[in-house]
């Protein structure tokens, strides 16, 4: 089955390439057809069995519909895409599904130098990786279900003074009982003065704060919510020493305050720089070097996420006109704090990493086909109540054909 959905959907993509037409427009629709193989598609730890019923390892197919805008009326600006996604999972059936993804932003300008940006988004996805509660798959199809929207707005003072501020938040949510426990939401706010030096170089200072709630985390408690709080006073600086290089730096001083848990609590420094390169030749690079907490951290974290390090570097290289190489490296190290969730001092440490090569083929104006490699390990944790070790590798070929 998976093949021939595989042959139908590029077919359909060939056909419709030879009636492409050269015109575009803010708009654009089209399909889209993927094909990957995972070798440990549940993510089992070093040594846990395979669940009976279901395979280590499957090739998934996911067929999809995609579609967008990018139009500019006046000062302001719309743009949004969207997917729909039927997946097909060759030996774990079980977890077939439909998913979809979408994002719609609004940047926005008005007179008096007041300006903005407002963001929605939702996905839907499957998770067979994700465990229960007592550290153990999840052999049913489990849809994790992901809500965002964000504001900022700016208003120019006399100068090169303006104040900024904005909000945030985001609801994750499973379908599958045994999931809930993992659900969270999380809101936040920020306030603060921006002060341009010159060009697009700038500092800045904000006040920051932001709430995470897991509704569901303490199961057989009277109160099952797990309530933090995390207040942080920002220093950013963005310089840009020539056209083609940009550095933005944030630190951070901060605490955060647990409502149940209050052994928790903790106060320290965490910050973030990032450095884009772009010499407008074949080369574009970018590295990030970052300490966050929870779920700031952009990796994956959990109800336990206490504070994250991580280096991201990622570069694309112009092979040809039309070719385009892609490579990334991401190590992380994470330390958890269960302390009183389960019993006194569980606290434990872990690193991983993910590593990812590619390219991309932009074979005509509307078709673009591509391939990746990638690979996700874990070591293992002083605490294997709070994870342990796994490593998996994925490969996919995708194919994408729009009209505009």
């Amino acid at each position: 089955m998976i093949r021939r959905a595989r042959v139908l959907s590029f077919a359909a993509l060939a056909l419709l390439a030879e009636a492409a037409t050269a015109q575009s427009s803010p708009y654009y629709f089209g399909i889209s057809q993927a094909l990957s193989h995972e070798s440990n598609l549940l993510r089992l730890r070093e040594g846990q069995p395979t669940p009976d019923g279901s395979s280590k390892s499957d090739t998934v197919s996911s067929t999809g519909l995609v579609a967008g805008i990018d139009q500019r009326f006046g000062r302001q600006r719309l743009s949004g895409s969207g997917s729909l996604r039927a997946n097909r999972y060759n030996s774990n059936s079980d977890y077939n599904s439909g998913g979809y993804s979408a994002n719609l932003g609004l940047d926005w300008e008005t007179i008096n130098n007041l300006s903005g940006n407002v963001s929605i988004g939702a996905d839907r996805k499957q998770r067979p990786d994700l465990r229960d509660v007592n550290n153990q798959v999840v052999t049913v199809s489990n849809d994790e279900t992901a809500k965002r929207f964000s504001l900022t707005a700016a208003l120019g003072m006399a100068g090169p003074l303006a104040i900024e501020a904005g909000l945030s938040g985001s609801d994750l949510r499973y379908s599958a009982a045994v999931a809930e426990y993992a659900e969270y939401k999380e809101s936040g706010g920020s306030l603060g003065l921006r002060y341009r030096l010159g060009g697009a170089t700038s500092v800045a200072l904000a006040f920051r704060q932001s709430s995470v709630n897991y509704p569901n985390l303490l199961v057989g408690q009277i109160d099952r919510n797990d309530r933090r709080k995390r207040s942080d006073v920002d220093f950013n600086v963005v310089y840009t020493p020539t056209g083609s290089s940009r550095f933005d730096l944030r630190i951070s001083q901060g605490k955060t305050r647990y409502d149940q848990f209050t052994e928790r609590d903790f106060s320290g420094t965490t910050g973030a720089l990032a450095w884009t390169y772009n010499p407008g030749g074949r080369l574009r690079f970018n590295t990030r070097l970052a300490r966050d907490t929870g779920q700031n951290s952009g990796v994956a974290t959990t109800a336990s996420s206490q504070i994250t390090d991580i280096l991201r570097v990622s570069a694309d290289y112009d092979v040809t006109g039309k070719i385009v190489a892609t490579g990334s490296a991401e190590g992380y190290r994470r330390t958890l704090d269960s302390s009183g969730r389960f019993s006194s001092g569980i606290r434990g440490t872990d690193s991983g990493g993910t590593y990812s090569l590619g390219a991309r083929w932009e074979a005509l104006r509307s078709l673009t086909v591509g391939c990746q490699a990638s690979y996700e390990k874990r070591g293992r944790n002083n605490q294997p109540v709070l994870s342990d070790a796994y490593s998996a590798s994925v490969y996919s070929c995708y194919g994408q054909f729009v009209l505009q």
